[in-house]
């Protein structure tokens, strides 16, 4: 796989510099200097838009955290600008601690208090946040701003709402705001390059999604009859692909096995940076710049993940770890011979070349080294006798292979305590592809879960049993078994058993062997006549895309696989593009997507000619971070 392929799809630009433009003006809103009070959720976000020295432009004199603090124990800020701006979710939590400052001022200073007071609400206002305030008496002492903060963007080929907890909110919890703010999202992105000619899409959700979206177009139209991008079929997008993850939950239980999956498995990926040691990080490496925090602990650096930054990350991000460790001895290779070329300098325009060249040489340099420690670390997981049994497990599951002793296998690791959340992510496997789990088997496990991990974990069993998740899979009417995994296996060729880590020409290489039911659908949608683009021989020149399948003449077990399946076109007084030019397909994912997820569609990018998927998603998740977004808000006493 080539990871130097430059990304020729739509510009996202346009919409990095909207989230710019729009924190920017919700800064000049409050005049004169300024302290920020801001959400820690939304300090990465807001660090990939602005840096500090921006902040500072803009009037912004200090930065603080906002931490919870209830009324009662009044607590004044030490500001040392009269502005006071809270940067914040629509939480009632923030709105406790604003509260909790303006009565500690008033208790301080009567009626001529120390600050004025705003409130810029990420991404709008909500009606409980404003009855909060009218309830407390404080609309007419807080101004109130909204920051439409929307996409933002993680690298030219991905963006990223970065919703926290928002699988539990949507698909647990039932909160729909995080829907009608993904429609909006996309709303802004029709607004800008025009309107998607299809949608087509799976799950329930998605469908729920999808509407709101057209509700949007309408209500847009009847507002802004004259607006170009609404009457025009985008001539650069030629869909809009939706899903809920509900619709596959196998793929983020699934170990990633791409470098920068397995970075974020291991290490964790939070706003397209990561959490490295100090000492991996040389003195030009594309660390974290402008962050917010007012200090670093010294043992750790939070390096910025960037293909475009970083030329080296990109060409392996997206390739089999199996395959990472030879291709950075290759480039240790050829820097090693780089800089040997300076004892072959001998005339003054030789010295004077290599020394053009040093900067780059000392950049490169500085990435290898970051890359081959984190490779290290990562071995140091890879190697192990555990990881070599979960993946054993979780390939056999998904391969339908010996499931009864899979399921002993599970409850083998129960008792040798493997990490909770790796046992439970197998056993949600084992659920999800039916293998033959029993309510005597799954009641068995549970009791086990509590019985060596603690009671703290049975909040989390009951959410994923809620979820369907936990559960013994349901039984149709007439006594067989609801749309199993198994029945999707075939018609998408989900497992292969020669996949080429070093060379894939097929998807399952992410998984070394399973190509991500998502990812596969994705294929079906877009090409079904070459969903077996693997079995292809090798031609000189790349396929031409062929116009979007949607659901037609799709075998009936993936129609009636999870959720609703939904395809239609919209009306426009305008054409969109021919079918020359190079069409952009946005994917976007409700509830998260994994980095695995998006290496696959990277290398369906690089197997046409004329299309490339664009990816949006409400989050990055893996299969840890999904099971920690169940656990209670509220420790358990």
């Amino acid at each position: 796989m080539d990871g130097d392929a430059a990304w020729d799809g739509v510009d996202v630009a346009p919409l990095a510099r909207l989230a710019r433009d729009a924190f920017v003006n919700t800064l000049d809103a409050v005049p004169e200097a300024k302290t920020l009070l801001i959400d820690p959720s939304l300090a990465g976000p807001l660090g990939l838009i602005l840096d500090v020295h921006a902040l500072r432009q803009h009037g912004v004199d200090k930065m603080f955290w906002l931490e919870p603090t209830p009324p009662s124990q009044p607590e004044q800020v030490n500001a040392p600008t009269r502005n006071l701006v809270y940067l914040c979710r629509p939480e009632i939590r923030w709105l406790d601690t604003l509260l909790a400052h303006y009565k500690a001022d008033t208790m301080a200073h009567g009626d001529d208090r120390k600050h004025d007071y705003a409130i810029a609400f990420v991404p709008y206002r909500t009606e409980p946040c404003v009855q909060y305030l009218r309830k407390h008496n404080m609309l007419n002492h807080v101004t109130i701003h909204n920051f439409p903060l929307e996409f933002s963007v993680l690298s030219p080929d991905v963006l990223s709402l970065e919703a926290t907890a928002d699988f539990r909110r949507t698909f647990l919890d039932g909160d729909q705001t995080l829907l009608f703010q993904s429609a909006q999202a996309l709303m802004t992105m029709q607004s800008t390059y025009g309107l998607f000619p299809r949608i087509v899409g799976k799950g329930d959700l998605a469908n729920r999604l999808c509407d709101l979206l057209v509700r949007q177009r309408r209500e847009h139209f009847a507002s802004e009859p004259n607006h170009a991008a609404l009457q025009t079929l985008s001539p650069q997008i030629d869909a809009l692909v939706v899903f809920d993850r509900t619709v596959d939950m196998v793929t983020p239980f699934s170990t990633q096995l791409t470098y920068e999956g397995l970075i974020d498995e291991t290490l964790g990926i939070r706003n397209g940076y990561v959490e490295v040691e100090a000492s991996w990080v040389g003195a030009t490496a594309p660390a974290a710049q402008g962050r917010a925090s007012t200090s670093m602990a010294a043992a750790k650096r939070k390096v910025r993940l960037d293909g475009a930054e970083d030329p080296l990350f990109r060409a392996i991000q997206d390739n089999n770890f199996a395959v990472v460790g030879e291709k950075l001895h290759t480039v240790a290779k050829r820097i090693s011979q780089d800089y040997q070329g300076r004892h072959q300098a001998n005339t003054v325009d030789e010295i004077r070349a290599f020394v053009g060249r040093l900067g780059n040489l000392q950049s490169e340099h500085a990435s290898l080294r970051l890359h081959t420690y984190i490779v290290e670390h990562l071995l140091q997981t890879t190697r192990t006798e555990r990881f070599h049994r979960v993946l054993e497990i979780q390939q056999n599951l998904v391969a339908g292979y010996q499931l009864s002793q899979q399921l002993a296998a599970i409850e083998e690791l129960v008792y040798l305590q493997v990490p909770v959340l790796s046992v439970l992510r197998l056993a949600c496997l084992a659920c999800i592809v039916g293998a033959n789990v029993r309510a005597k088997w799954l009641e068995a496990f549970k009791a086990s879960v509590v019985q060596m991990y603690g009671y703290e974990y049975l909040p989390m069993l009951l959410a994923l049993e809620q979820l369907q998740l936990l559960s013994v899979p349901p039984v149709h009417p007439k006594g067989t078994r609801v749309s199993r995994f198994a029945d999707l296996q075939k018609p998408l060729r989900l497992v292969d058993d020669e996949v080429d880590e070093a060379s894939p020409r097929d998807i399952s290489y992410v998984f070394s062997g399973y190509a991500p039911l998502s990812v596969r659908l994705v294929q079906t949608i877009c090409q079904h006549d070459q969903v077996l683009l693997a079995r292809r021989q090798r031609r000189e020149e790349l396929p031409s895309a062929p116009r979007i399948a949607g659901w037609r003449n799709v075998d009936d077990s993936i129609v009636h696989w999870s959720g609703a399946t939904f395809d239609f076109a919209q009306e426009a007084e305008q054409d969109a593009a021919t079918d020359d030019a190079v069409k952009t397909t946005l994917v976007f994912f409700v509830g998260g997507v994994t980095y695995a997820e998006i290496a696959a569609l990277r290398l369906m990018s690089q197997q046409q000619r004329n299309r490339r998927f664009l990816v949006a998603t409400t989050s990055m998740v893996n299969g840890d971070s999904l099971l920690e977004q169940l656990r209670p808000a509220v420790p358990i006493s």
